[in-house]
């Protein structure tokens, strides 16, 4: 009987989380969240008590970004689509300096806007053979290639960004 029960509560977790997620989801596309805490109430008044660990890894699961705009930072789900326009204008507005070391490329960006150029330079070049990831911070991006015989290459494509 107690397995029955742990089973029951196991799927009710699992219920819950998805419910969870589509809210979550919900929330930040209706409203300005900076802040999980912000987030953390917001899913309070829908009946969703999470706990700030569980709604960072939420956040996380869910490809959640935090960007600036004018009114301050927010979290922002980024459309799973790639549109080149877009990371063209965004390169435009947001990055100051592009430099490189052997195999490395440094993206240094207005604070704040890492991350966002940081996914949308993922899907640009998740097909190039010799990429094999980025990290953002706060305002600077690391890329990393296979090899620094295509650093030129991969400069040239991201000065094109720019222009």
């Amino acid at each position: 009987m107690v397995f029955v029960k742990d089973v029951q509560k196991g799927v009710d977790n699992i219920l819950s989380k998805r419910e969870r997620l589509e809210k979550i989801k919900i929330i930040l596309k209706q409203n300005y969240i900076g802040t999980q805490k912000e987030l953390m109430e917001a899913l309070k008044k829908e009946g969703i008590n999470v706990v700030q660990a569980t709604l960072s890894r939420d956040l996380k699961e869910l490809g959640v970004i935090r960007q600036n705009t004018e009114f301050g930072k927010r979290y922002i789900i980024p459309e799973n689509n790639f549109n080149l326009l877009s990371l063209k204008d965004l390169f435009k507005r947001v990055v100051i300096n592009i430099d490189y070391a052997e195999n490395l490329i440094l993206v240094k960006t207005l604070p704040g806007n890492a991350q966002a150029v940081a996914f949308m330079l993922d899907n640009f070049m998740k097909d190039w053979d010799y990429f094999v990831g980025s990290v953002a911070g706060d305002d600077t991006i690391l890329i990393v290639l296979r090899t620094k015989e295509k650093i030129q290459v991969a400069l040239s494509k991201l000065q094109n960004l720019q222009e």
